[in-house]
């Protein structure tokens, strides 16, 4: 049997009666006894046969599913009907069905009584009907289109398969007609509402293009289509229509549109005027250029016939060559003159199928200009015999150079070797700079520049080099497309030597080959008027070899030469191209360092750095013939950044600091600037206090506590804070130590006693079941946390019985987080082992990976107060502070944000679901036992 009549009920094949025969079996022989009709259903030419010669008839493919059907109906004595195909003697199909009944004689003797119907022609109809049904619903398929019907008793819609797929909801699915007027975009189902109502009403079809949202939230557009059902008495009963899914159809009409307003906009761009005539001459367009050269706004002429509108046309070449292009379907290029304006235009005109496209552009002066290029040609020609100059003419348009008769006595070329393309040219430019001059050479063409000029090497016919100053003039159209260029070469090359020759000895040493004082003092001063206008501090070092006199006197002046040299060679290792190093004079040689920060302090520790690397490189053995020689140097520095200064005091102030340096003992720099003296005096005393303080902390400093403020009001915790009482200074802003601390390694030591302090805090209000369940958040900084001992030092801190490390919250920048970051994981889950919570500080202000964020084991993030302070009026910075609370409900984390002054941060924060705030909107940082007992307003 065929795979589709498998079942145990028998394959629907037909129940109206086609062919019909009977035929007879008795039990247990199985012998058959067929009718005609039955034989020649089969084929058969025998009315008697064995039951396996009956089921041999049946299909190979469905024989052994005949023969199980049969066989059981016999074994249990139930009724047989069964449907399937057979093959004739003559080869040929046909589908039968066949049908019997148990019968049972008095005698017991069993049989079987029944008919054979030939149902061919229905099976065959039937799988017709099943292929057109298929057919359809691939057409439906492929043109998006679906069906559906509305029954007002019922209230329910019927959408097809092809419905539904495009609203993408399962087959099947009947909404009501709110339901359905839903999935339109809010836009659309007003309009849809009103076309709805009008067709139950009134039976009013509609036929809508309009936008649907699709289940899973796609834009759709689609056209609904609906007209009214009638029920017998001509009442509207319900509707039916088509349902299109015309997204692809939108697409391609909005593609279409762009296309077409990129073609207007590039006509109306173009610098020639465009004009298009259908087959009656009459105007279609015409862009911006046509109408200011026709004299005419496009308005008066659309429609309009050119001959009519311009009559002086007629006749005239362009009348004959228009004509001519439409009768013969080719291109025609001309020009014509047009008395009424007296204008030369030049035309071209380009037959379609729609008409006459039309290109023409004002040549008149562009053809007065060459008859008199024309006439000059003449007077140049003569000129350039005159000169002993290289003169050259190019031709841009056909790329053909011409070059005077001097071209031999110059450089040895003929001027048949100069005549053609503009490679006779270039070929011979030195191969270093032939990419730079041509490409020079074409930018000022194509850049519309009136003139070129380059100095460039240039290969005599002998291969000699000559060094030649090129200068040419670029002739353009009125258009201002350049057609030609002419110049003139000059050789050069001697007399450049000889000025180079000169412009080194006046300004280079020529035993280290740096510049000399003469230089140095020209570089100086224009340092010194650079300052007021660039607003930038220049430094100036004055630099004295030690001991180099004993080199000179025991090794002899040959050996020192060499000392020198390669002394001026390191120093120039250690500076940018835009510094200078010069030879001052004997052993001692000044550096100057323009350009370097505004900021008086950056400026100075650049300049400290570039003086010890010139300090480490000159103390460097010095390989002298076979001698390896020890030296050093002696520095002096100096700043300015002020017009005010004089070259020769600023030379005396580096000179004076060099001799500190010597007096200081030699190999060292030493700095004469009062302002930056006391810059770095200051600090020095700063950090000097800093680590006295730091050998008495509880004299000098005090840990405050910030309050922490949850949605209800409730001080949950505290942020512990440090702050110096300095004995002289009064109290010194966390702003001005902190960073020193962090950059002279001290915060390692006011860390830990800061991490101490707070747990003895912890110990403290544990003992005040008010206050014992308040958490304590510490800062801890980089190098604290990446300490090999951090991890002990913490858990030393909380060892103290009594202290609940649950209440240790310590708070992380992104920076300390993301350094080493398997080693940061590690260290935070042993903390947490022990209880230890962890803060990302900052959050938002550095450059954390949201990878690496997810594998931290965080409990917070803290908002940072320079996003919370313009939240309200910034967007930007209201859209961070809510993506930071998203982040941190989505990670499972609670977000706290800092800097929160105002009621108003506070209800924004909380109501996009921030879990807590700090700052002065409820306290600032306090004494412990004022924090204690702050209470805050929900």
């Amino acid at each position: 049997m065929p795979p589709d009549h498998r079942s145990d009920d028998p394959p629907d094949i037909g129940e109206s009666a086609g062919q019909s025969g009977f035929w007879e079996m008795d039990l247990p022989d199985m012998a058959l006894a067929l009718s005609d009709t039955a034989c020649a259903i089969y084929g058969l030419g025998l009315a008697a046969c064995r039951l396996d010669d009956f089921l041999r008839c049946a299909h190979p493919d469905e024989r052994q599913g005949v023969s199980d059907t049969v066989h059981t109906a016999l074994r249990t004595g139930t009724r047989l009907d069964a449907g399937y195909r057979i093959v004739r003697a003559t080869g040929e199909e046909r589908y039968v069905r066949v049908r019997a009944e148990p019968l049972r004689a008095d005698g017991g003797r069993a049989r079987y009584l029944g008919t054979i119907e030939d149902v061919t022609g229905q099976v065959r109809r039937r799988r017709e009907a099943g292929l057109d049904a298929r057919l359809l619903q691939m057409a439906s398929g492929i043109a998006h289109i679906g069906g559906w019907t509305y029954d007002t008793a019922q209230g329910r819609v019927i959408w097809s398969d092809e419905v539904c797929r495009i609203h993408e909801v399962p087959a099947g699915t009947t909404p009501t007609i709110e339901e359905a007027i839903a999935y339109f975009a809010p836009e659309s189902r007003g309009k849809l509402h009103r076309v709805v109502d009008a067709c139950l009403r009134d039976g009013t079809p509609y036929d809508e293009e309009l936008q649907i949202v699709t289940a899973h939230g796609r834009s759709v557009w689609v056209r609904a289509i609906g007209e009214p059902v009638r029920g017998a008495v001509g009442a509207i009963t319900g509707l039916q229509g088509a349902f299109q899914d015309i997204s692809d159809k939108r697409e391609a009409e909005q593609q279409a549109a762009c296309i077409a307003e990129r073609l207007s906009a590039t006509l109306e761009s173009i610098t020639d005027a465009f004009y298009t005539l259908d087959h009656d001459w009459r105007f279609t367009y015409l862009n911006r250029e046509a109408e200011r050269l026709f004299k005419r706004p496009r308005s008066e002429l659309l429609g309009k016939v050119l001959w009519d509108e311009f009559g002086a046309l007629k006749g005239q070449i362009g009348y004959c060559e228009f004509h001519r292009a439409v009768r013969e379907n080719r291109t025609v290029v001309f020009e014509e003159y047009y008395a009424p304006y007296q204008t030369l235009s030049e035309v071209r005109a380009y037959p379609s199928d729609e008409g006459l496209t039309v290109y023409f552009r004002d040549v008149t002066e562009a053809r007065k200009t060459e008859e008199s290029l024309r006439l000059s040609e003449q007077r140049f020609r003569t000129i350039a015999r005159a000169t002993t100059d290289v003169v050259w003419d190019w031709n841009l348009e056909d790329d053909t150079l011409w070059a005077s008769d001097s071209i031999e006595p110059v450089f040895g070329y003929t001027m048949t070797d100069f005549s053609g393309p503009i490679r006779a040219w270039s070929d011979h430019i030195h191969a270093d700079e032939r990419e730079r001059v041509v490409s020079h050479i074409r930018s000022a063409i194509e850049g519309g520049e009136e003139q070129w000029m380059d100095e460039y090497r240039f290969l005599r016919k002998d291969g000699s080099v000559a060094l030649v100053l090129d200068r040419g003039y670029i002739i353009r159209d009125a258009g201002g497309r350049a057609t030609r260029m002419i110049g003139a070469m000059v050789d050069l090359t001697e007399r450049r030597q000889a000025e180079r020759r000169i412009e080194y000895l006046a300004y280079y040493d020529v035993l280290t080959q740096l510049p000399n004082r003469q230089l140095l003092i020209e570089r100086l001063q224009r340092a010194l008027d650079n300052c007021a206008q660039h607003r930038c501090t220049n430094a100036l070092f004055f630099i004295d070899l030690d001991n180099f006199k004993s080199l000179n006197d025991t090794r002899g002046h040959a050996v020192g030469d060499q000392m020198l040299k390669q002394v001026a060679h390191r120093l120039s290792g250690c500076l940018s191209h835009q510094d200078t190093v010069s030879r001052f004079g004997g052993d001692e040689y000044v550096v100057l360092l323009e350009g370097l920060s505004a900021d008086t302090e950056q400026a100075c520790a650049h300049a400290r750095a570039v003086g010890e690397r010139m300090l480490m490189t000159l103390r460097q053995p010095y390989q002298l013939d076979h001698y390896c020689h020890h030296s050093t140097a002696s520095i002096g520095m100096v700043l300015f950044s002020d017009t005010a200064d004089d070259m020769g005091e600023l030379l005396k102030r580096a000179d004076m600091a060099m001799y500190e340096a010597k007096a200081a003992g030699r190999n060292t720099l030493r700095f004469f600037n009062p302002g930056m003296q006391a810059v770095l005096s200051a600090r020095m005393a700063l950090e000097n206090d800093l680590r006295h303080a730091l050998r008495h902390c509880e004299r000098e400093f005090d840990l405050h506590y910030q309050p922490q403020i949850d949605r209800l009001g409730q001080v949950t915790g505290v942020e512990a804070l440090v702050r110096w009482r300095h004995p002289a200074r009064g109290m010194v802003s966390p702003a001005e130590f902190i960073p020193l601390a962090e950059e002279t390694g001290l915060v390692m030591v006011l860390g830990q006693w800061v991490l101490e302090k707070a747990c003895k805090q912890l110990l403290a209000w544990a003992a005040d079941p008010a206050t014992a369940q308040i958490e304590v958040a510490v800062n801890v900084s980089a190098r604290q946390f990446h300490h090999p001992q951090f991890v002990a030092q913490v858990l030393d801190a909380l060892s103290v019985p009594g202290i609940d490390a649950r209440r240790l919250k310590l708070e992380l920048t992104e920076t300390s987080l993301l350094e080493n970051v398997e080693d940061t994981i590690a260290k935070m889950n042993v903390l947490k082992l022990h209880g230890v919570s962890f803060a990302l500080d900052d959050f938002g202000t550095g450059y954390s990976s949201l990878a690496y964020l997810r594998q931290l084991p965080l409990d917070m993030l803290k908002i940072d107060r320079s996003f919370v302070l313009d939240l309200l009026t910034n967007q930007n910075d209201a859209a961070i502070a809510r993506t930071i609370i998203a982040l941190g409900r989505s990670l499972g984390l609670r977000v706290l944000a800092e800097g929160v002054e105002t009621a108003a941060q506070r209800d924004f924060l909380f109501e996009h679901g921030c879990d807590a705030y700090q700052g002065y909107l409820c306290a600032p940082a306090l004494p412990p036992t004022a924090a204690a007992t702050v209470t805050c307003r929900p």
